[in-house]
C-alpha cells in the first residue's frame, strides 16, 4: 500500500505541475513555488501558494499546487479543502481528486476517498490500474463498500 501511495503521489506531483498553463499574472509565483519545492523547500513553497491563492482567488492551479503543497507538509484536512476549492474553480484535470482521495486516505476516511479515486479515474489518469489498485485496497479495508468497484 505504501508503494502505491508514494506512486500516486509522484502522480499527483506531475499532474500539478504541468497542469496547463498558469495565469500570465501569477507565472512568476507559480514558478517560484514550484522552484521551492523541487528544492524541497516545502515550507517555502506552502507560503507562496498560500499567498498566491489570496491574490488569485479564481485560479485553481494556484488552489490545486497549494493542497500539494498541503498534503506534503501532513495537513491533511487543508489539502482536502484546497482540491475541492480547484475543482469548484473548474479544474478539469483528475489531480484534484487524486488530491483528495490522497489527503482522505491519510485521515482514514475511506469512502470519500474511494469517491475521489474513482472520479479521478472517470477524468483520466495515467496510471488506471495503480488507482484501481487503490481502490481495491480500500474496499477491502471498508467491507460495506464491496460490489461497489467500478
Amino acid at each position: 500500500m505504501r508503494r502505491l501511495i508514494f506512486l500516486l503521489s509522484g502522480c499527483l506531483y506531475l499532474v500539478l505541475t504541468g497542469a496547463g498553463p498558469a495565469l500570465a499574472q501569477s507565472a512568476a509565483t507559480l514558478d517560484e513555488g514550484e522552484r521551492l519545492a523541487a528544492a524541497g523547500d516545502v515550507q517555502g513553497a506552502l507560503g507562496v501558494y498560500e499567498t498566491l491563492v489570496k491574490e488569485q482567488p479564481d485560479s485553481h492551479q494556484a488552489f490545486n499546487r497549494l493542497g500539494g503543497m498541503q498534503l506534503a507538509s501532513q495537513h491533511y484536512a487543508d489539502a482536502v479543502k484546497s482540491f475541492q476549492q480547484a475543482v469548484m474553480l473548474g479544474d478539469p484535470s483528475a489531480g484534484a481528486f487524486i488530491g483528495m482521495g490522497m489527503g482522505y486516505l491519510h485521515m482514514g476516511e475511506y469512502g470519500p476517498a474511494r469517491a475521489a479515486f474513482v472520479e479521478a479515474k472517470a477524468r483520466g489518469v495515467q496510471n488506471p490500474a495503480e488507482v484501481d489498485s487503490v481502490i481495491e485496497w480500500i474496499d477491502s479495508r471498508e467491507p460495506g463498500m464491496l460490489g461497489m468497484h467500478q
